[in-house]
């Protein structure tokens, strides 16, 4: 058992360089096409979203099937698209929507402008805004939100209902055939599934729908090689939504207040506030973009670990010393590094960063599930299960792990040296990175300085001693940290175009200038 245990995890991945590749995945041969139903298929399955919620999944059928039926009708059979996609309703010529909206029954068009009213609210040039509009209701107002929190879960009702109403639609449209022995079954999935997520035949006909999503809200190349780039209305949807209302956060970034008299916790005090002051700054002027939704997480969580470094530095002045404060100060050089890295390409190198941190929480898994299977402590088996579950339900919340893969080497592909380079940071990791490197790693040129001294017989030849160097706490520790969140603040203002203030760093400063005689003490 021993010997299988020693065995390395995950043997089932192929090793290509210095990563490891599902199985499913490398045998695709670089052809796995991947999308995303939030953020490529909602946007087009949207319209069939808001007449389901708004008459119900029987009414919704009918009033869609006439909706389909007379856009197709508007056009040439051999020009003909398949009306599923959201987006292709904005192909039709302006003589083709006059056409469309003269033929549509009153009753139709009133149905219609009264389900996509919500939206025309937040998007108003959304691909049926041709066919007029509606007040929404203010009931309708408030569903938005949550209805398109429901359409996000491609496992809920609303988004099944509307995948399974979408493939409707193809049939009826005749742009979806099925072989003669599947066309039964396919009635019955039709049949059962608005009985979804209640019953298991609902729930198996829902599986079938969810297969066939991409296909009907995407449009697959000729050549068959992976899809087409989405259509304008998905990033102009995003566009709206980042704006639709300001963001709910819990307030972790609130100030904190003390009563204490005593100097140094007053200072320290202030500093964490001014830290949050400077990095509140940043986040105010920097909108959401959904349709970069990646960058904006990663940047925003890198800024936010670089003043959480140097605020919990600042709340242990103990640490304010050559033992301990380079060890932080090599983690804030490797988080601006890796930030001025990011920023020279956000969208491909944030999405790196990311696929990254999956791969190292797959292979972290892994590790446990293995260590859980030589568990012989009840208590350990536990907290290892536990731990199983956190971490699986966080990859599960990102990514298919069928399709994560794992990078054993650095994050970026390249080292830290190399990364500097390109972002225009070399003096960077020469003077800053590198030396307090050697600190993080306790290398000979740290350890003999501060870690032994010379013995005083004079026959021992001068040979070095185990010691703990007597060092004082000494401010201009702090100093570094803060010049270092500031430089990190300013490199990120240089890029957005913004001018903020460093109020940290400031009132750092300021300190070593009123007191320098106090800052060793």
């Amino acid at each position: 058992m021993a010997d299988e245990l020693r065995k390395p995890v995950l043997q089932d991945h192929i090793v290509v360089k210095r990563k490891l590749v599902p199985t499913f995945v490398h045998k695709l041969g670089g052809k796995l096409s991947q999308y995303s139903w939030t953020r490529q298929l909602v946007p087009e399955a949207l319209w069939i979203g808001l007449v389901i919620d708004h008459f119900g999944y029987e009414e919704a059928r009918g009033y869609c099937r006439t909706l389909g039926r007379t856009a197709c009708a508007a056009m040439d059979e051999a020009e003909r698209s398949m009306f599923v996609k959201f987006s292709a309703f904005a192909e039709l010529s302006e003589a083709m929507k006059v056409s469309m909206t003269s033929a549509l029954d009153p009753s139709i068009l009133t149905a219609i402008r009264q389900s996509l009213a919500p939206l025309a609210v937040v998007a108003p040039d959304h691909p049926l805004a041709f066919l007029g509009s509606v007040d929404a209701t203010p009931e309708q107002k408030e569903r938005l939100p949550e209805l398109l929190r429901e359409l996000y879960d491609r496992n809920g009702r609303v988004a099944v209902l509307s995948m399974a109403l979408g493939y409707e639609l193809g049939l009826d449209q005749g742009k979806l055939h099925v072989a003669e022995p599947l066309v039964d079954d396919l009635i019955e999935r039709l049949k059962v599934i608005n009985r979804y997520p209640d019953t298991e035949e609902a729930r198996r006909a829902a599986g079938a729908f969810r297969a066939a999503a991409s296909s009907l809200f995407m449009t697959v190349k000729l050549d068959g090689g992976g899809f087409e780039d989405d259509a304008l209305w998905v990033e102009a949807f995003w566009g709206c939504i980042s704006g639709f209302g300001p963001c709910h956060f819990p307030d972790t970034l609130e100030d904190e207040t003390t009563d204490s008299e005593d100097d140094l916790e007053r200072f320290v005090f202030a500093f964490r506030n001014a830290v949050r002051a400077d990095l509140r700054a940043r986040l105010a002027n920097w909108p959401l973009d959904l349709n970069a939704v990646e960058v904006f997480e990663v940047v925003t969580a890198l800024l936010c670990r670089q003043a959480a470094l140097t605020m919990e530095m600042a709340s242990s002045p103990g640490v304010w010393t050559p033992h301990i404060a380079p060890i932080l100060l090599r983690a804030i050089a490797d988080v601006f590094i890796s930030l001025a890295w990011i920023l020279k390409d956000p969208g491909p190198r944030a999405r790196r960063f990311v696929e990254d941190g999956q791969g190292a929480v797959k292979l972290q898994i892994a590790h446990q599930k293995r260590a859980l299977e030589a568990a012989t402590d009840p208590e350990d088996a536990e907290e290892l299960r536990q731990m199983i579950e956190i971490w699986s339900n966080w990859l599960a919340g990102q990514r298919m792990e069928v399709f994560v893969e794992v990078n054993l080497g650095n994050w970026s592909g390249l080292n830290a040296r190399k990364m500097a380079e390109e972002a225009g940071f070399i003096d960077f990791y020469n003077y800053v990175y590198q030396p307090f490197s050697g600190v993080a790693h306790s290398n000979w040129a740290h350890v003999s300085m501060f870690n032994t001294v010379p013995c005083q017989n004079p026959a021992h030849r001068g040979h070095r001693g185990a010691a703990i160097a007597p060092v004082p706490v000494d401010l201009n520790w702090l100093y570094l940290a803060s010049k270092y969140l500031s430089k990190t603040f300013g490199h990120f203002d240089s890029v957005n175009g913004l001018n903020l203030p460093h109020a940290a760093f400031d009132l750092v400063g300021a300190q070593l200038l009123e007191a320098p005689d106090e800052a060793d003490s």
